[in-house]
């Protein structure tokens, strides 16, 4: 059989001769429905029905060609012939050209109103002609009519959440980011991208009193950007009056968009509209709020559509919703750099070393310059450093970690623990370590702060004030003068240095006297060869010879070598000396009554001698002087006359 003798469908015939008054009862219909400016979807389905039509009336003599119709009724009851033969044709009924155009000012329940009016205007001239179309025909057609509303609800709803997917994707980059303004235009940018009703958007956000535009699409950014709104006035006082969406149908006469148009009324500038009011058409304000406070208000508008539909009303919330988190975060972060901004100049001033260490890695994320002087001396601390960077591996820096550890990690408060430390330049140091866990609300750990006061010293001061005394006690109250003299030498060589030696001279005309003492054990054990070569350091020419003539205490901060060679009285007692080891030395001669007595000296293998040391070691001389010239004194006093 030829494509010419297959069947014809009567209801396609009606569709072809009948389309033109179809369209124009339809369109008569929908002015008495909804008076007023017809949608952008009304003008696209308008002129596109007639395709519609005939697309629809080919589907219609298929499905009549193809189908076999069962007899009876019972079969027809549970017949799927026509399902088979609409899924013959997949493709939309509506061409992709005017499925985009739908998407401007896209309403579900408009459309579908539109539609429902199309169907009656189908049926009542059917019945007015009296075509009377078999029941196969009559599913195709409401089928086909079905496709027509749901091809671009289906389009719309998709184009709807990939803008949503796109919005949560702003506001994920948005996260830690402190370029709201650039975060603020991405949005805009998606908005116009998804909804192409829209003309010009703006996000406005709260500063002091009044509303400043911070990002913009479609509008004279240069003269707007300088634009702050009164918050009681105009259609954007209206949105922050009521804390709600406002939208406005075929706004232009009304005098609440005279702002949002880009003219004066509710500007603090006073200039005039670069973007006059009467070319507005709808019009949306959502206000950006979190808990109920005010941030901002974002603004739409169109010259296309007289009002917006819900679906873009919704995506417009959805993006002021993100707008507001956005920020909400972004006020958070500038309190937050406020609030550490203070907290690094109030720490800046304490005279103690103040660290915070980050809960989960130990890291410090903050710390003044004074911690930095007390750990690592003239280094910089570098920033989100490790503790454990900043202290050496000696067995009590590892204890001052571990102050640290027992805050951040068993929350316990460490007040006042006192511990030696090798400082980053090399140099030990003692000091007073305070550490203190930092809960959140809930409880948790975060972070904890530990505050190191250097002691070192004060420390040294007080050893040295309570030597001073224990050695003035001793010579004033001991009657043994050799016996108060070595005392005081082990008092200097345990107490005050590594090692203390006392060269005397005999006033009788015998050999100089050694008396010597030593804390630490490598001094201890050169004692002996030290001892062949009396006196230490007194000799007739060389440095000691110097100190002598000067008659005052002085400073060898850094034993050299060349130093040792002039202080040497030989190749062996330059081996016992170099052997010592000595980092520091300080030389201080006995004199009473101008009478020389002899050479104190104080060695220390590690630590470096300080001026302060020196008045220490003179003190201590001064005291050996008094105690030598009152056994001398007391020695003439004894002498038979």
């Amino acid at each position: 059989m030829s494509q010419r003798d297959l069947p014809k469908s009567p209801l396609a015939a009606f569709l072809r001769t009948h389309s033109a008054g179809i369209l124009d009862a339809w369109e008569r219909a929908e002015r008495r429905r909804a008076p007023g400016e017809r949608p952008p979807g009304f003008v696209a389905l308008r002129e596109e029905l007639p395709t519609v039509f005939e697309r629809i009336a080919e589907r219609l003599d298929t499905a009549v060609s193809a189908a076999v119709v069962p007899q009876s009724d019972e079969a027809r009851d549970s017949w799927t012939g026509v399902e088979s033969a609409s899924a013959e044709f997949p493709e939309p009924l509506l061409g992709f050209r005017v499925l985009d155009r739908l998407r401007d000012g896209f309403d579900l329940e408009d459309v579908t109103a539109q539609y429902a009016v199309l169907r009656r205007c189908v049926l009542r001239l059917l019945e007015r002609t009296g075509t009377q179309p078999s029941w196969l025909e009559m599913t195709v057609l409401h089928e086909a009519l079905d496709q027509v509303i749901i091809d671009p609800a289906a389009r719309s709803a998709a184009a709807r959440e990939r803008a949503l997917g796109a919005l949560d994707r702003v506001s994920a980059e948005g996260v830690g980011s402190a370029q709201i303004d650039r975060l603020l235009r991405r949005l805009l940018e998606v908005l116009i991208e998804s909804a192409r009703s829209i003309d010009w958007a703006v996000m406005l956000l709260l500063e002091g009193e009044s509303l400043r535009i911070r990002a913009g699409i479609g509008i004279d950014e240069a003269l707007w950007s300088l634009r702050a709104y009164r918050l009681a006035e105009g259609f954007i006082g209206r949105v922050v009056r009521e804390r709600r969406p406002v939208a406005l149908r075929s706004a232009a006469p009304d005098p609440l968009a005279t702002d949002a148009g880009g003219g004066a009324a509710g500007s603090e500038s006073g200039a005039q509209s670069e973007r006059p009011s009467d070319a507005l058409h709808a019009l949306y304000g959502v206000p950006l709020l979190a808990e109920g406070r005010l941030l901002g208000v974002a603004v739409v508008s169109s010259r296309r559509v007289a009002e917006f539909s819900e679906g873009d009303r919704l995506l417009f919330r959805k993006a002021a919703e993100r707008a507001a988190a956005l920020a909400t975060q972004a006020q958070l972060r500038e309190q937050l750099a406020a609030e550490r901004s203070r907290l690094e100049a109030t720490i800046q001033r304490l005279s103690v070393g103040v660290a915070v260490a980050e809960g989960a890695s130990g890291a410090l994320v903050l710390s003044n310059r004074r911690f930095s002087q007390i750990v690592r001396g003239p280094d910089e601390i570098p920033s989100n450093a490790p503790l454990r960077t900043l202290l050496s591996e000696t067995d009590d820096d590892q204890r001052a970690r571990w102050l640290l550890f027992r805050a951040l990690h068993g929350g316990e408060t460490v007040s006042g623990e006192e511990l030696e430390f090798v400082r980053g330049d090399g140099e030990r140091r003692r000091g007073s370590f305070t550490a203190t866990p930092v809960r959140d609300a809930d409880g948790r750990i975060g972070a904890a702060v530990m505050i190191i006061d250097d002691v070192t010293e004060r420390r040294k001061a007080e050893r040295a004030r309570e030597l001073l005394v224990e050695a003035s006690t001793v010579l004033a109250s001991s009657p043994d003068h050799d016996g108060a003299i070595e005392h005081m030498v082990r008092l200097g060589g345990e107490r005050f240095a590594d090692l203390c030696a006392l060269d005397l001279l005999d006033d009788g005309g015998g050999a100089p006297r050694l008396v010597a003492a030593a804390r630490v054990s490598e001094a201890r054990a050169i004692l002996p060869r030290l001892s062949r070569f009396p006196p230490l350091l007194l000799a007739g020419v060389g440095a000691s010879a110097e100190v002598m003539a000067r008659g005052e205490a002085t400073l060898v901060p850094l034993v050299t070598d060349p130093w040792l060679q002039r202080i040497a009285r030989g190749p062996d007692h330059l081996a016992a000396l170099r052997e010592l080891g000595a980092r520091s030395a300080i030389l201080v001669p006995l004199v009473a009554r101008g009478k020389k007595l002899g050479l104190l000296s104080v060695w220390t293998l590690e630590r470096e001698l300080q001026h302060d040391d020196a008045a220490v070691a003179a003190e201590l001389g001064r005291l050996a002087s008094l105690v030598l010239e009152n056994a001398r004194l007391h020695r003439e006093a004894a002498r038979p006359r």
